[in-house]
């Protein structure tokens, strides 16, 4: 076997020769193409990803661990991460899909935490065969959530050309536990046994880490099927129960889930952040199909499996659960003190390696402070001029609400459970989820964005405006934020102009993250998001959990009353000269950038502000602006308000720009009429914009100027299927 057999460039096995002192054997040579991929080991992102703040208030693990947590109450603590399964899910949509959601649950469960909520971030292409694509990855969403009883309560979805080969699918999961539960894969002690419970290991998935996730793709990948693994979420959910009885219990040192690289990436990582060894029998571990070698035991990426560390006086109560819960056990090996990872199968010595070459040892890409600190330098002015005079027709209006980037989400939602467990106060219908956990004071507020439509001109823009976008949402409902994490999905990273709009995403990010003060406690990067030469735009998914002090009464999204105002709100700065990037922009072939924040401790103050102010006298409903502009996020507080109620516009079709960009933060709040004397008061005071663009109607039109709409005119546009197209 040959280094690029495995995915290893000739100047990394130079390493592996180094580290060991001798010629790796094949099984050896498999374990460091798989740890060493760039799905594993984050080799060309890891010295950017050390840059985000990670510490706050609020922060009980940040990244290194299967999942971030933050402390709700003295109580409670959250366990949160983004999980992608974008290759998987090109080549096989519902499988790859339901498999990343099973994958994500199980980083949850591994910090001992209850999962009780999903969400998706998706994005597809706009031709015919991607349509193909989004049927089969929402499928899998479905399947495997409704079925192991967990509930998607909110998501993201999004389109453009970049991504009909590359699809995204990248899942949120969230859970809950109480800090007696806090267990994680770092404390495996000496002694100590190591039992593997779940599903039979198969031969499904192998080198999905090392070749499927680490590459780009090209026409004929029909023979990576095999590399996708299958989901069985009866048997996931009977693998949760299991682990969190155990962990419950206090009778387990360690939990490792098996995700990408499988029984490779659990020992290596497990051991190496608890600095200790272990002998694996690899004979010993459960297989379904006959014949399988060791290293096929090692680098199966079958779902559904844990590995726990267990002191030996507790074995005896740890397979009294496995047949609780009729899980399939065997105890696979034993920690040692010498750092050493050995393979035995059949009593013999067939690989041995130290944790930590896998684990830790892989040669980075190095990123200088000086290139760091040239990310946030402002690019070159775009050729297109700024616009600040746009005047809409009835047209562009229309195709604005039927944009895919804006059209209404429930054919995708309706396939989701998003109930179960009996805890969504909010879910899809809405711009974030709240949640209202059994037991425990105060809500969850839950939210997920992330347009790569932002970054086509300038990523640092995109991933600096993301995480203000997610803090928004959270802001219109009076929310406290504790914690983001984030999935980065760009390119090749060894394309220059690939690498660098990934590390200026980032930079965005980590600006976004310091100013506001609000800690990246995890997340997921990837790469290789490219087939044919045709790359995805850099996305930056987004995710944030916060504290919802009033849970069962959210602040309203809709409108609420005749004779109410609309005000439109935003930071001094003129967000009608930000177009570029919007749903607007692109319907039009309009060319500029996203445009940078010119204030952004304008922009944190507008947060700040409007997460205060939600609830103030007078105050009856609050929504973030989103895609499509000031324009749909009128358009979603009508439609979601009864019936009789209409609104008419201050501000014509002439102010087009006002109605369209996309910058960010604004929020539209209604207000009382006789509390706008005192609204405009507090937003001078806080150094902020504020006009009222609308009033809230009796009657039941839209009317923007001299244009007039039904509620059954707009949603004929609104709810079309995502496979018809649309063309200004």
């Amino acid at each position: 076997m040959q280094p690029e057999d495995v995915g290893l460039t000739r100047a990394e096995y130079q390493e592996v020769l180094r580290l060991m002192g001798r010629t790796p054997n094949d099984l050896e040579l498999g374990l460091f193409g798989a740890l060493w991929s760039e799905h594993c080991s984050y080799k060309n992102s890891k010295g950017l990803l050390k840059h985000l703040p990670h510490q706050g208030p609020h922060v009980v693990t940040g990244p290194g661990g299967n999942a971030g947590v933050v402390r709700l109450t003295p109580e409670w603590e959250v366990a949160f991460k983004i999980e992608s399964h974008n290759h998987p899910s090109y080549v096989e949509p519902e499988q790859g899909a339901a498999t990343g959601v099973g994958g994500i649950i199980r980083d949850i469960v591994a910090m001992g935490a209850r999962p009780v909520a999903l969400a998706d971030a998706l994005r597809f292409g706009e031709d015919e065969a991607s349509q193909v694509l989004l049927d089969g990855v929402v499928r899998g969403v479905g399947m495997y959530g409704n079925a192991i009883g967990i509930p998607t309560v909110t998501g993201d979805i999004g389109f453009g050309p970049g991504y009909a080969k590359n699809p995204l699918v990248n899942v949120l999961a969230v859970g809950i536990r109480s800090p007696r539960h806090k267990i994680g894969a770092d404390t495996a002690q000496p002694g100590s046994l190591l039992v593997l419970w779940g599903r039979k290991t198969g031969r499904d998935g192998i080198h999905g880490a090392s070749l499927l996730a680490s590459r780009d793709f090209s026409g004929g990948d029909d023979d990576l099927r095999p590399t996708v693994q299958v989901g069985d979420p009866f048997l996931g959910k009977l693998v949760m129960e299991a682990t969190l009885m155990a962990v419950a219990e206090g009778i387990l040192d360690a939990v490792q889930d098996l995700g990408a690289a499988g029984l490779t990436s659990a020992t290596a990582e497990l051991l190496a952040r608890s600095g200790v060894g272990a002998e694996l029998w690899l004979d010993q571990v459960p297989v379904r199909e006959a014949g399988m070698t060791p290293y096929e035991i090692m680098l199966s990426e079958t779902q559904e499996r844990m590995l726990l560390v267990v002191p030996e006086a507790q074995v005896e109560r740890v397979i009294a659960i496995a047949r609780h819960w009729e899980v399939p056990w065997a105890v696979i090996g034993r920690v040692t003190e010498r750092p050493r990872l050995q393979l035995f199968f059949a009593e013999e010595l067939v690989g041995e390696v130290h944790p930590a070459w896998l684990a830790d040892e892989v040669p980075l890409r190095p990123v200088t402070d000086d290139f760091w600190q040239q990310l946030a330098e402002p690019l070159a002015p775009p050729a297109v001029s700024s616009a600040t005079t746009v005047t809409l027709t009835r047209s562009t209006i229309e195709h604005l609400w039927q944009a895919r980037d804006c059209r209404d989400r429930q054919s995708v939602y309706r396939q989701y459970d998003s109930m179960i467990q009996t805890h969504t106060v909010w879910g899809p219908d809405h711009d974030l989820a709240i949640l209202q956990l059994k037991g425990v004071e105060p809500g969850l507020a839950v939210a997920v964005s992330g347009p790569g439509r932002w970054a086509a001109g300038d990523a640092y823009a995109a991933g600096f405006a993301t995480v203000l976008r997610v803090l928004a949402v959270l802001a219109a409902q009076g929310a406290e934020p504790l914690g983001l994490t984030d999935g980065i999905n760009a390119g090749n990273p060894y394309k220059p102009e690939a690498f660098q709009a990934l590390a200026a995403l980032l930079r965005g990010i980590a600006d976004a993250a310091r100013l506001t003060g609000v800690p990246v406690t995890g997340g997921n990067v990837s790469l290789h998001n490219e087939t044919d030469g045709q790359a995805i735009w850099p996305t930056g998914i987004i995710g944030v959990v916060g504290r919802h002090d009033r849970p069962r009464q959210p602040v309203p999204d809709a409108l609420q009353a005749a004779g109410h105002a609309l005000w439109l709100i935003h930071p001094p700065a003129r967000p009608e000269a930000m177009l570029g990037g919007s749903v607007w922009a692109r319907l039009t072939g309009w060319g500029a950038p996203y445009s940078r924040s010119s204030d952004p401790e304008a922009d944190h103050r507008a947060l700040e502000w409007v997460r205060r102010s939600v609830t103030a006298p007078g105050v009856r409903a609050c929504r973030a602006v989103g895609d499509g502009g000031a324009l749909l996020t009128l358009t979603r507080m009508w439609l979601a308000a009864e019936s009789g109620l209409g609104l008419e516009t201050h501000i014509g079709p002439e102010a087009g720009a006002v109605w369209v960009n996309e910058a960010v933060p604004q929020w539209i709040m209604e207000v009382e009429t006789n509390g706008q004397d005192r609204l405009a008061q507090s937003l001078a005071d806080a150094g902020l914009t504020g006009f009222p663009i609308a009033t809230v109607t009796p009657d039941g039109i839209f009317r923007l100027g001299s244009f007039e709409w039904t509620r059954t005119e707009v949603l004929a546009y609104y709810r079309q299927p995502y496979t018809e197209e649309v063309t200004p």
